[in-house]
């Protein structure tokens, strides 16, 4: 099994090509749009449940500014699931959605993943995989389609 940055890059990668397809092609647009909402919401938690929870105490600040993100991106979501798909508003909704997981993911991928990188050993860092897949699966299935 691959370490958890390497399985949180996974998901980045994942949900950046999700966002490709609902930019793109209009036709899957509602499979991609439960998709999305299966996958983003399970992703933020089993970071908040894992990586985030073991870092916390050597990088607060990180940490904290990385929460306040998950809580801007649910809001969003939130805010996002709400229009209809063929609403006006919809498009624009998904780009300002896709902007403020885009900043968070580069501010993840860049100081959280480095400062994981120095705090936590190789060992750890395989061991919070498990875990990441077990929380991010818990979730998923309990997001309502």
């Amino acid at each position: 099994m691959p370490q958890i940055l390497e399985l949180i890059q996974d998901d980045h990668d994942f949900i950046r090509g999700l966002f490709d397809e609902l930019e793109s092609n209009p036709e899957t647009r509602d499979v991609r749009c439960i998709t999305l909402r299966r996958e983003l919401p399970g992703h933020m938690y089993a970071e908040e449940g894992t990586l985030y929870a073991r870092l916390r105490s050597v990088a607060p600040e990180e940490i904290q500014q990385s929460l306040n993100d998950h809580t801007g991106i649910r809001e969003t979501l939130a805010r996002f699931e709400t229009i209809p798909l063929r609403d006006d508003a919809w498009m624009p909704a998904l780009r300002d959605l896709r902007e403020r997981i885009e900043a968070h993911f580069t501010s993840e991928e860049k100081e959280v993943f480095a400062r994981a990188e120095h705090h936590l050993s190789r060992v750890s860092l395989f061991e919070l995989s498990e875990t990441f897949q077990r929380e991010k699966g818990v979730a998923a299935r309990s997001v309502a389609v």
